[in-house]
Formats: structure tokens, C-alpha cells, sequence
């Protein structure tokens, strides 16, 4: 049997016209800098017949928009309850429905979260949800009244009640380029050519977290942190993540304190065979390249996890590949070389 939000999705899809072959297509990536100095980043979206910004996110799933943002005809509600919730202590709560939307030049039916109220989990209590007033809230505002967005863009490859829309779209891959401090715009490249997918290193998702069902670290994969100098790593697996600037080991066995600003580490990912596909040195210290290190102890997770944020897309463009579970990366050009390029 069919869930109705299943039922909504075919009965919407039914009038869109159907497409042979998958169409590449590209979105803005825009920054912009909160009140507090912290950089997010924004891709344009029209559902219905609504133009908005979302949070661009790819350590989660779905697009989650707040109410009062679409008007009645853009989406069709329903009652089928939803929850969604983040590392940052933050729960949405409200129903999943479905729409037509645009992102680029990729247009579709997809299923979308109309968030009714949010909240924090019992486990962190002070999270960003509970800084200010649902009519103030913003999402990915670190909970700063009037400031962030109004919808969130989650496009990992996680499976879920209300999926990845590039996915749902028909998207069969994409690739992430994040605008560097200063640059302003980036692009989200959907459906890349094969020219354009050449020359990736590819990493495979890691078990256990691939196998799980809307989890936020489903889309890590095996690699270490590593500073040769004081011949220390911490080895598990690598979450990359546009939401969460910053650079964190979790349940790792270094030494306190963590390493110093100005210290030289190396993000090292494995292929499928354990060999080091991708080798990407940083310098420790800098917040705008999201290179600050914290440790921390995180019961909610099983084994080590190296929480990358935003720093290796600096450096890196970013390929998802969900056919074959697999994220790619390769590096850009230097960041004066890419803005006289454009």
C-alpha cells in the first residue's frame, strides 16, 4: 500500500513532463555572513511559485521550509507528521507534503517538510531553536533573531520520508563547488558531463553509517586527521558538511589540547581498497576556512569520527555519487586563478 505522501508525490508527478535523459544544470552558491561573523551558504529555490533562499546542507536530507514562507497553492499540505532534527540540538517538527520546484534548471516533483514549530532534543537543551521566537527564527542562524533562512536544502544522500530533492528531481549526480571567502558565489552543478566528472579521486561511504535510514552521518567516508609533526592522527571516518563550519575530532584518542593554531595538518580519505585517494593539507587556526580544531566525546556516535565542515570544499570541488555510494574530490584552482578565470 501506498503512504499518502507517496500518493501526492505520483499524483504530482503524473503532469510533469517526463525527461530521457538526465539535463545539467547549475545553482548559485551564495554566501553570507552573520551578525557574528560566521560564513553560510544559500542556493536559490522556487517551489510553487515561491522564490526563496535555502541553507545549502549536505549533512542532511530534504528540503525543510518554515511557515509562513509558501503561499496556499505552492504546496499541498497534508498530515503526515514529520520530524527532523540536527547535531545542533535543533527539531522541526510538522507534516511532509510534496511540490513542484525548481533548483537551476532542474525542475520537478519533490517532497518537501512545512515545519509547524521547533525545538531543541532533551540532550541539548540551549540549541539555537530555543535563542529566539519562531517568527524571528532563522535556520542556520547559530539562533541570531531576523538573521539566516527561511528553509534548509539537505543533499546528502541519505534515504528518508522527505528525501534529497536534487534526487527526487532526477538528479543522478552532483558536484558542489563553495564559494571561498571573498569569492561570494560558487555553483551546485547538477547531472555534471562525463568531462566534467574526470579526474575526481573517489572515496567510498563508510559502514556503518551508509546503511543508515535519514542518518546525518550517512554520507561519511574512511580517512584520518593527521599531524605528521607530532606524530599524532586520529583515524575513523570524514564527514564533509556545508552546514557546520569547523573542524572537530570526535571520541578521538589525541592529546590534549587540541593542536595549536598554525599547526600543519593533512585530511587523509581512503579508496575502496584503503589507500589514500585524496591528501589535503591545511593550516590549523583559521575560523573563515573552517579550520578551528575542537575535540570532543560523543556518545551518540559510534567510534571516531573527523567532523571536516566546510574546509575541504575550499579546496576541493565535491562529487556526489549515490549510484554507486561514492563522494569524489578534485582540486580547484587557487582562488585568484578561479576568480580571473570567471
Amino acid at each position: 500500500m501506498f503512504r499518502p505522501l507517496a500518493l501526492l508525490i505520483l499524483a504530482l508527478a503524473a503532469a510533469a513532463p517526463l525527461r530521457a535523459q538526465p539535463v545539467r544544470s547549475e545553482a548559485p552558491i551564495r554566501e553570507t555572513v552573520l551578525s557574528n561573523g560566521a560564513r553560510r551558504y544559500a542556493v536559490p529555490v522556487r517551489v510553487g511559485h515561491t522564490e526563496l533562499l535555502a541553507a545549502l546542507d549536505t549533512g542532511s536530507t530534504g528540503l525543510r521550509i518554515l511557515p509562513g514562507v509558501l503561499r496556499p497553492t505552492d504546496v499541498r499540505p497534508s498530515e503526515d507528521a514529520e520530524t527532523y532534527g540536527y547535531a545542533s540540538g535543533s527539531r522541526y517538527e510538522g507534516v511532509a507534503s510534496a511540490a513542484p520546484m525548481a533548483i537551476g534548471g532542474l525542475a520537478g516533483v519533490a517532497p518537501v517538510h512545512l515545519i509547524r514549530t521547533i525545538g531543541c532534543y532533551d540532550y541539548l537543551p540551549h540549541c539555537p531553536a530555543s535563542r529566539t521566537t519562531l517568527d524571528k527564527y532563522g535556520i542556520a542562524s547559530d539562533g541570531l533573531p531576523d538573521e539566516g533562512f527561511k528553509a534548509i536544502l539537505g543533499i546528502d544522500m541519505a534515504p528518508g520520508k522527505v528525501s534529497n530533492p536534487l534526487m527526487a528531481m532526477g538528479a543522478r549526480r552532483w558536484i558542489v563547488e563553495l564559494p571561498r571567502p571573498g569569492e561570494g558565489v560558487g555553483r551546485l552543478i547538477v547531472n555534471p558531463t562525463d568531462d566534467e566528472v574526470a579526474g575526481f579521486a573517489m572515496t567510498p561511504l563508510a559502514a556503518p553509517y551508509a546503511h543508515e535510514r535519514g542518518g546525518g552521518l550517512h554520507d561519511a567516508v574512511p580517512g584520518c586527521l593527521v599531524n605528521r609533526a607530532a606524530r599524532a592522527r586520529a583515524c575513523g571516518v570524514v564527514l564533509m558538511d556545508t552546514g557546520a563550519p569547523g573542524l572537530a575530532v570526535a571520541n578521538g584518542r589525541l592529546d590534549d589540547p587540541p593542536w595549536p593554531d598554525g599547526a600543519t595538518a593533512e585530511l587523509e580519505l581512503f579508496d575502496t581498497v584503503g589507500d589514500v585517494a585524496v591528501e589535503a593539507p591545511f593550516v590549523l587556526g583559521d575560523r573563515d576556512l573552517g579550520t578551528r580544531l575542537s575535540y570532543r566525546r560523543e556518545r551518540r556516535v559510534f567510534g571516531t569520527v573527523i567532523y571536516a565542515g566546510t574546509a575541504p570544499y575550499f579546496a576541493y570541488s565535491v562529487l556526489y555519487d549515490p549510484a554507486h555510494r561514492r563522494i569524489g574530490l578534485k582540486a580547484r584552482l587557487p582562488a585568484a586563478v578561479a576568480t580571473t578565470a570567471r
